[in-house]
């Protein structure tokens, strides 16, 4: 096992608890305004992904030219990020599009595992949450294809509001679990 109790630092438990509670409450926030303007929420997700991969390439030209200035190999990756970053930035409606389409791959693959452990756990108890979550994650795939690429701004800003709304509602759970001493 790779985490135990006994290794919980009850000091940086206790900052963490207000931490994850702090952070959650602005997650769960985002999620919220992402999921009362969707569409500007999928935009905004496709330029901030954009930007990161414009950095990304950037960091890792620099390191390139310091360490493989001459290997062109190595200079590729650099070119495709950079240029996958600017095409985002660029384009950021056809971005969305092909956010769509890598979420419903994304669902598909996560339906295909979770039906496989729902099958895997059957007759014990809890496989009927991992084919409910199969399901589920299959419907949201099929969603994802149906109206493609019409429908891509509505959906994408709804799944990534949805996605911020429960992470913060599991970061504020956990941080108030850590307050009561649940980790202790």
């Amino acid at each position: 096992m790779f985490f135990t109790r006994s290794l919980i630092d009850k000091e940086k438990l206790n900052q963490f608890s207000s931490l994850s509670i702090g952070i959650g409450v602005l997650i769960a926030l985002l999620g919220i305004l992402v999921l009362l303007n969707p569409i500007v929420g999928a935009i905004s997700f496709v330029i901030f992904t954009g930007i990161a991969f414009l950095l990304n390439g950037l960091l890792q030209a620099f390191m390139t030219f310091k360490a493989h200035d001459k290997s062109l190999g190595a200079w590729f990756k650099v070119v495709i990020v950079l240029i996958t970053g600017v095409v985002l930035l660029l384009y950021p409606i056809s971005g969305v599009a092909a956010m769509a389409l890598l979420f419903s791959v994304y669902f598909f693959v996560d339906a295909f595992a979770s039906f496989s452990m729902a099958l895997d756990l059957k007759p014990l108890k809890g496989w009927g949450m991992a084919l409910f979550n199969g399901i589920l994650s299959f419907l949201l795939g099929v969603m994802m294809l149906v109206g493609w690429p019409a429908t891509s701004l509505i959906l994408v800003g709804i799944v990534v509001g949805v996605s911020f709304l429960f992470d913060g509602f599991v970061l504020i759970y956990l941080g108030i679990l850590a307050k009561k001493g649940h980790y202790n």
